[in-house]
């Protein structure tokens, strides 16, 4: 029997805290409370812990506290008498705990207008005149009484926290993801070096495992400034040290950040005017790192800020097509996104157009009155005017940029031509047209792209419920194709198409749509795969034979650690697979990803 390839994990960060912006809480929390849960803080917090608390909980004191509480807890619970007296205790105190909250509600010496406002108060009343509680008449008092019964008291804690729940006092899901997230960085952070941290994920996997690592560049995303000493340099510098260190394994990425490669000390490149073609100039970080150290790919994260057809960008994906090299693009609607204000600019897409469904069309659809959309209805545009984007706050516009819709931008020559006619720059010109102003026929269309996350869970979700759409059902209508972006049913251009699909169609759907129209196009399913929801939906997408060569596994560590452990997700994938569907996108599809056979 033939020796397997090994794993290759297509999506792991080693990065620590340090080189995350402290202000994560931006647009969650109103100023200046962001300031308070800074993520420098949440770090030092977390380091300070595990220095100096945490070896105090194995010591034989705590040990004898530990031990006290737990035969005082055991011989009540066997006591039957005493574990009756303690439950009317907890019933007590939480009937005074609801007093003192009631008082704080209600004047009791005032009419009440409501009937529950009137039963209310006559429960306070009768309660006070009772003698049943015991008068606390200070604040202080009270919240110290109140905070020792929370303690005490496991029963009443967990009856407080749900009451908070089923009245939404306690934060959102958006602020939980993000502490979730603080936490998990912070819970790294005790790792100063990126080493130690790929040593943990080396761990979490059988021993020739090998892993794509991608940096991240934060520092334009407008959530604070790192301390001086952390800098994109230095954490590549810590990547290549952990390269050298693990040849055959490790996978590096170079980050592509617009705002940081206008500075050409990070990027700058030269255009042969007679073919197009680009090559790096000597020294600068994308060159030393791509073309001396041999890191093997280009990550990039727009949801800081850019489209991923940024006119700063496109020198370097014709350099990546030249190469065949491999590019991860973030792809999941997530809890990492600028922070700063929207852009006047931003308030429109740069190339798509506004469309709407032609209502002839549609009137003579009778099947159309039982949709929400029918396939084989025609879009006009309404006047060529820009794709309006009127979301406003930052986690809803930052979406606009992650869209896979955009990567039509680049991978269709129509939409590229629009893309570079956008431009003044004329190397970047010349790219693409030759001396005589003649499109050179060899655009973007075979890049290497990957969508990371696969357009995220919720996204599954949504695919998966929508059934009075006869989008959803591409995939299985035409299996070998998908949505067709640009055509109606008739075969006719439909220019204002897109629009459409960019606002109502899953992103599920669009991405698989575009895998199978373009052959260098992947999906890893990191971060994703922690939810069991997916594997119905990922066997069913691996029974497409194109798309099958097409996804990859990854894992997000360590971002995914707030759901469940590398090693966990790795066995949850390989027992909800078969054996021959784990090696296709564990160690087949990788490999051809990165150029490795």
């Amino acid at each position: 029997m033939s020796k397997k390839n090994p794993i290759i994990n297509c999506h792991a960060h080693v990065f620590t805290g340090d080189y995350v912006p402290p202000y994560l809480a931006k647009t969650f929390l109103i100023w200046p409370f962001y300031y308070l849960l800074s993520l420098r803080a949440v770090i030092n917090c977390l380091r300070w812990y595990h220095n100096k608390i945490k070896p105090f909980f194995f010591t034989n004191k705590v040990k004898k506290i530990k031990r006290w509480f737990y035969e005082s807890e055991i011989f009540f619970r066997r006591n039957y008498l005493l574990g009756t007296i303690k439950r009317l205790a907890e019933i007590y105190l939480i009937v005074s705990i609801l007093f003192y909250v009631g008082l704080w509600q209600y004047d009791i010496t005032e009419p009440q207008d409501t009937l529950i406002g009137k039963w209310v108060v006559k429960a306070l009343i009768f309660i006070k005149d009772s003698g049943w509680i015991i008068v606390v008449p200070k604040l202080w008092l009270k919240i110290l009484y109140l905070v020792l019964v929370l303690i005490v008291f496991k029963s009443i804690r967990n009856l407080a926290i749900s009451v908070l729940n089923i009245f939404k006092i306690l934060p959102g899901k958006n602020f939980k993801k993000l502490f979730s997230r603080y936490v998990q960085i912070g819970m790294f952070s005790k790792y100063k070096t990126q080493s130690r941290i790929y040593q943990q994920l080396e761990k979490q996997y059988p021993q020739d495992t090998e892993f794509i690592v991608l940096p991240m560049d934060m520092e334009y995303m407008q959530a604070g400034k790192l301390k001086p000493e952390f800098t994109i340099n230095s954490q590549m510098e810590g990547i290549l040290k952990i390269k050298k260190t693990n040849k055959e394994t490790c996978h590096p990425f170079v980050f592509a950040e617009p705002s940081r490669m206008k500075d050409k000390a990070y990027f700058d490149y030269e255009v042969d005017k007679s073919t197009g073609e680009v090559s790096l100039v000597k020294g600068c970080l994308v060159q030393e790192y791509l073309e001396e150290h041999d890191f093997a790919g280009i990550k990039m994260y727009p949801a800081l800020g850019y489209y991923p057809f940024d006119e700063e960008l496109l020198p370097l994906w014709k350099y990546c097509v030249q190469r065949d090299l491999p590019i991860m693009s973030h792809c999941i609607k997530g809890t990492i996104f600028f922070r700063g204000k929207k852009k006047s600019e931003w308030d429109e897409h740069p190339i798509f157009t506004e469309g709407k469904i032609d209502e002839a069309m549609r009137k003579t659809t009778e099947h159309d009155k039982k949709l929400d959309f029918d396939i084989d209805a025609d879009y006009i545009l309404e006047d060529g005017k820009p794709l309006y984007l009127n979301e406003i706050k930052n986690v809803d516009f930052c979406n606009n940029f992650t869209h896979p819709l955009n990567y039509l931008c680049l991978l269709n020559d129509e939409l590229l031509k629009k893309v570079v006619s956008q431009t003044k720059d004329p190397r970047i010109i010349n790219i693409f047209y030759d001396n005589d102003g003649e499109y050179r026929g060899e655009g973007l269309s075979d890049l290497k792209i990957c969508f990371a996350h696969f357009g995220g869970d919720d996204q599954w979700k949504r695919f998966l419920e929508s059934d009075r759409d006869n989008y959803t059902s591409q995939l299985v209508l035409k299996p070998d194709k998908g949505i067709d972006f640009f055509m109606n049913a008739s075969g006719k251009p439909s220019p204002g198409k897109l629009a459409y699909v960019w606002r109502y169609v899953d992103w599920y759907s669009i991405i698989c749509s575009i895998i199978l129209q373009h052959k260098n196009v992947y999906a890893d399913i990191s971060y994703i795969l922690h939810d069991e929801i997916i594997l119905p939906l990922l066997k069913q997408t691996l029974a497409n034979d194109k798309l099958q060569e097409h996804v990859l596994y990854g894992s997000d560590f360590y971002v995914v650690r707030n759901h469940k452990s590398d090693k966990e997700l790795l066995a949850d994938m390989r027992a909800g697979l078969s054996e021959v569907e784990f090696d296709q996108i564990a160690r087949e599809n990788p490999r051809a990803y990165l150029n490795l056979d």
